[in-house]
């Protein structure tokens, strides 16, 4: 027996008697909820001007706008296409594409769709945009 343990026989630093009570569920609970409005606190604190990329006294942030124009494709409008060497597409509805009629296709050329001429193989309009969300 330690000398401790003789002193104050419910509990002892060195373990030898029965371990302290654990934490109560509503101990717990508030060491929860402070550490949560901690947290809470710490991201509200953050700087206004951290969100915006230039930072000037007395002006707002203004999101800069994405080009309008897009990238350009690997084929340009009206360039005629070699036969066999590009991908046909006959699952245009499943992508959300209009159905084909009136003698054109849908080709698909890298990673972008086109609508083509079938029988000249000329590149008619970049369709792309148009597909839906499960193109790839």
């Amino acid at each position: 027996m330690c000398a401790a343990e003789r002193s104050h026989r419910t509990m002892c630093p060195c373990g030898l008697t029965s371990p302290p009570e654990p934490w109560s569920n509503v101990a717990v609970m508030k060491l929860l909820s402070q550490l949560l409005i901690l947290t809470g606190l710490i991201a509200l604190a953050a700087p206004a001007h951290a969100q915006c990329r230039i930072a000037v006294a007395g002006t707002a942030c203004v999101a800069i706008p994405k080009p309008t124009v897009p990238d350009p494709g690997p084929v340009e409008i009206g360039e005629v296409l070699e036969r066999g060497s590009h991908q046909l597409m006959m699952n245009s509805r499943y992508f959300g594409l209009p159905p084909v009629s009136d003698g054109w296709v849908y080709m698909r050329i890298e990673d972008e769709i086109y609508r083509v001429d079938w029988v000249s193989h000329t590149v008619l309009e970049r369709v792309t945009h148009l597909a839906s969300r499960n193109w790839p």
